[in-house]
């Protein structure tokens, strides 16, 4: 064998060993893209699982806005005729309350004013009947009392 027909045998080795390992590394190559398209059909039938419950959920969703936008607007309405009511009974309630005030500051200051001069009267027409202050040294204080001031 000459060198030239040894390296036809070992290019051919090298040829047939390439080839081997092509062959493999694309039935590998398949073997993967089925297992990656099995794979992408579990995920396309969860996939539109998950949005058939996305949009059940969604659905759900917008009809409890629908109800708590329906209370809010109760609530809107009750606040509304809630603040009228207190609006026109404070305009009711308002006069009459700062009238009855009045006479009764009125009526309380009149009330004072004739229990003075009544005291007043009452301390004139006293001073006429009592006899004069008398100093007594016993007590140390002046005294109505004559015989108290002699004692």
């Amino acid at each position: 064998m000459s060198v030239t027909e040894f390296a036809a045998v070992i290019v051919a080795v090298a040829v047939v060993a390439a080839a081997v390992f092509l062959i493999v590394a694309v039935n590998n190559l398949n073997n993967t893209l089925a297992r990656l398209s099995d794979t992408a059909q579990d995920l396309r039938g969860e996939g539109l699982a998950a949005f058939t419950e996305l949009r059940a959920l969604i659905a759900d969703a917008d009809a409890e806005l629908d109800k708590v936008d329906l209370v809010l607007d109760r609530a809107d309405h009750a606040t509304s005729a809630i603040s009228e009511t207190s609006r026109r009974t404070h305009e009711a309630v308002q006069d009459p309350v700062i009238r009855t005030l009045a006479l009764a500051s009125g009526s309380s200051k009149m009330g004072r004013a004739w229990l003075w001069s009544r005291r007043k009267k009452n301390r004139a027409a006293a001073s006429e009947v009592l006899p004069p202050l008398v100093e007594s040294p016993a007590l140390g204080r002046p005294s109505r009392r004559a015989e108290n001031a002699a004692q």
